[in-house]
């Protein structure tokens, strides 16, 4: 059973109770008028022929018969009878079979003690007549008995009959007319939730997320599921493009990874089995395939942990913060570079009032990355080669600089060289396989930073990190372990 027409059948059901308690309670309000009436009626009857009779002459009061009685199994007029003392009819303008009325004894009774008294006779054909005795008097003729005013009950019965004929009448009619209504209403009401079904529909067999319910202009619970419906469809699509996006970077990034581990894999592979398959090779050659294969080891060591910290970074991993002094973190790294480095010369500065928030470990690979990236394209030029690393702030930021003189950025990679596996010519890839880079610019996110690449006046390349600052904790200076002029811009 669909919604519209159980809403209907329970707006039906409160109109049809609605019009019962109604119809009842005005059937009992006239119901009891048409009895009220009644008795008016004859009370007034009866006043009037207790007038006639207080004027009458002795003759007016002989027994006398009225030509045109009305006979209560055929008419619903009212017609009267007096009576003597003893009960008998002196003058009626009612009979039955040309018979006045009989009233019982008891009746006359109680109209003698207490001035009036009613009550229904049965006829024959299963009516019944109404009457309403009262007693009179004449001292001044010696004469008194009762006069009576009576109808028919048929006619009450009959009121009563066309009242509930009209009210079933009516019940039907605005049973109907409710119906009808409620059906329309509740058909535009719920047109919407049609819409918003068949969109499903089509939505789920087409999948085009584009497709929104018409705008509605009322504030009622349609409006809003309406426009609650079209927010949610706009965040599916949102959320779908999104996921569209990422699956399609995890194949380019499955692909660029296949491809990254198969050439260190293949090296190894190959100086091993040249090794086995040539155990009597020269020492020169063993020494350049076990070099080989060490070096490309370590490579695909690097790689595996660079994929493993993307991966992490995929996942959604949480960073933790804390208070960090990046200057002491930059000077640490700068000195351990500058050891396996000794052709390169490594210049650091700082300036008080460089903590910053965040995770020490990824800070300290942040700045390894940008450090390594630099030593290694550092001196490509006449120049010796050079490297500039300094911690400053500037109002409540903190900008880490690192910089370089070598050949610097191909034109136009400012911004792609932080993508994973890109690679340009002269490439400026962290660890050589184009994912050091895309790993400093997610630490550099997770510390709601920014990083900027540019070239310098010197031919290299600056790379800029912007951090927020944290208050500084009162601490020495750090000083500067080979201080230089300033990095160039």
């Amino acid at each position: 059973m669909s919604i519209r027409t159980r809403i209907t059948l329970m707006a039906l059901g409160i109109v049809t109770l609605v019009i019962c308690c109604l119809s009842g309670g005005l059937y009992g309000l006239i119901s009891r008028g048409i009895e009220t009436d009644r008795d008016t009626l004859l009370s007034a009857r009866a006043d009037q022929l207790l007038a006639g009779i207080a004027a009458a002459h002795e003759s007016d009061l002989a027994p006398a018969t009225v030509l045109a009685q009305v006979d209560p199994r055929s008419s619903v007029d009212v017609f009267t009878m007096i009576l003597d003392q003893d009960g008998t009819a002196l003058q009626f303008t009612g009979a039955v079979d040309g018979r006045p009325l009989a009233i019982p004894a008891s009746t006359l009774a109680t109209a003698s003690r207490f001035g009036s008294a009613s009550t229904s006779i049965g006829i024959d054909g299963g009516e019944s007549v109404y009457v309403l005795v009262r007693p009179w008097s004449r001292p001044d003729l010696g004469r008194s008995g009762y006069i009576v005013a009576a109808q028919t009950s048929r006619k009450a019965a009959d009121d009563r009959t066309g009242i509930v004929v009209l009210f079933v009448i009516a019940a039907v009619v605005t049973f109907i007319a409710a119906a009808i209504a409620v059906w329309v209403a509740t058909g535009r009401a719920l047109r919407p939730l049609r819409q918003l079904a068949a969109l499903a529909d089509d939505i789920g067999r087409s999948q085009d997320l584009s497709r929104r319910l018409p705008q509605r202009s009322t504030m009622d619970a349609v409006g809003r599921l309406a426009r609650s419906f079209n927010a949610m469809m706009d965040r599916l699509a949102e959320a779908y493009g999104r996921l569209a996006s990422m699956l399609q970077a995890q194949q380019r990034f499955t692909a660029d990874a296949s491809h990254e581990l198969r050439t260190p894999l293949t090296t190894i592979r190959n100086n091993a089995e040249f090794l086995l398959q040539h155990p009597d090779a020269r020492p020169d050659d063993r020494q350049a395939a076990l070099t080989d294969i060490a070096g490309e080891s370590r490579r695909l060591s690097r790689l595996v942990e660079n994929l493993l910290t993307l991966a992490r970074a995929d996942g959604g991993v949480v960073v933790r913060h804390e208070a960090v002094d990046l200057a002491a973190v930059a000077e640490q790294v700068c000195r351990r570079a500058a050891a396996p480095h000794p052709e390169r010369r490594i210049d650091f500065s700082a300036a008080p009032a460089r903590t910053v928030a965040g995770d020490p470990d990824l800070l300290t690979q942040l700045v390894w990355i940008l450090l390594d990236n630099a030593v290694r394209f550092a001196g490509r030029t006449e120049l010796a080669g050079r490297v500039w690393v300094a911690v400053t702030q500037r109002g409540q930021r903190v900008l880490l600089t690192v910089a370089d003189n070598g050949t610097g950025l191909p034109p136009g990679s400012e911004q792609r060289i932080f993508e994973r596996f890109y690679r340009a010519d002269e490439s400026r890839s962290g660890t050589g396989a184009g994912l050091g880079l895309a790993i400093a610019a997610w630490i550099v996110r997770e510390h709601d930073g920014e990083i900027v690449a540019a070239n310098n006046d010197s031919g290299g390349a600056t790379f800029t990190v912007d951090l927020p600052a944290t208050p500084a904790v009162p601490q020495a200076a750090v000083p500067p372990q080979e201080v230089a002029a300033s990095a160039p811009g």
